[in-house]
């Protein structure tokens, strides 16, 4: 009688081993993104901002869409990015409160670098082409607008530009380097048509992308990120 007790318990124990799995292995956790960029489209909602001689077309809506891709762009790269706004709307119900809203946003503590899109318009019809600022005085953000600015003239196929110096809100507040791009022109007749075509929103993104992670390495010393677009 023991010795049948005690073959069944064997008998259970080996079925046990054998049918037993080994533990799945788990997925990897994913590895922190190394940057954080603020990302602001410029005005929105009530205020549009400047617009196109020819076409009508309201500057918050071009900033809006070149700045979705420039995020995009970067996220793409890895980087974790934050942007002001990412609808039509503005950030509250009057200038004061937009504006208020915007800078908590771009004090966003932790972050590397804050670019602002905005569209450029000026008396003179002749005048194109894309203009970076930085905050008088700071040198971060001297580099980082010249690394904007680098790319942008570079893709356009225009001779190179130096950054301005200003005092503009959207790189005064932010902590981090800050820079305020004007994309182009929109009092130019041929730019303000290119600025609307998607494929050109695009080129100036991936520009702007590629001047940021550019700017973030030379920072660091690090190694290189992937390369923005194709």
């Amino acid at each position: 009688m023991k010795n049948r007790l005690f073959l069944l318990l064997l008998g259970l124990l080996t079925g046990c081993a054998v049918s037993a799995k080994a533990p799945e292995a788990r997925e990897p956790l994913p590895t922190p993104p190394r940057w954080y960029v603020l990302v602001d489209a410029g005005h929105g909602g009530f205020d549009g901002g400047a617009s196109g001689i020819d076409t009508g077309v309201q500057e918050s809506e071009l900033n809006l869409q070149v700045a979705l891709l420039v995020a995009e762009a970067l996220e793409d790269a890895g980087v974790r990015v934050l942007m002001t706004r990412t609808e039509k709307g503005a950030l509250g119900g009057t200038k004061r409160e937009d504006m208020a809203r915007r800078g908590e946003l771009l004090t966003t503590e932790g972050a590397d670098a804050a670019v602002s899109i905005h569209m450029n318009k000026f008396s003179d019809r002749k005048v194109r082409g894309p203009m970076a600022y930085y905050q008088a005085g700071a040198k971060a953000g001297q580099a980082l607008a010249q690394c904007v600015i680098d790319r942008l003239t570079e893709a356009m196929g225009l001779k190179s530009r130096l950054a301005n110096p200003g005092n503009n809100f959207v790189t005064r507040v932010p902590a981090c380097p800050a820079v305020l791009v004007e994309c182009g022109f929109l009092s130019h007749p041929e730019e303000e048509r290119l600025l609307q075509e998607e494929a050109y929103q695009k080129a100036i993104a991936e520009a702007i992308a590629r001047g940021v992670l550019a700017y973030l390495e030379a920072s660091a010393g690090g190694e290189p990120l992937p390369e923005v677009g194709s």
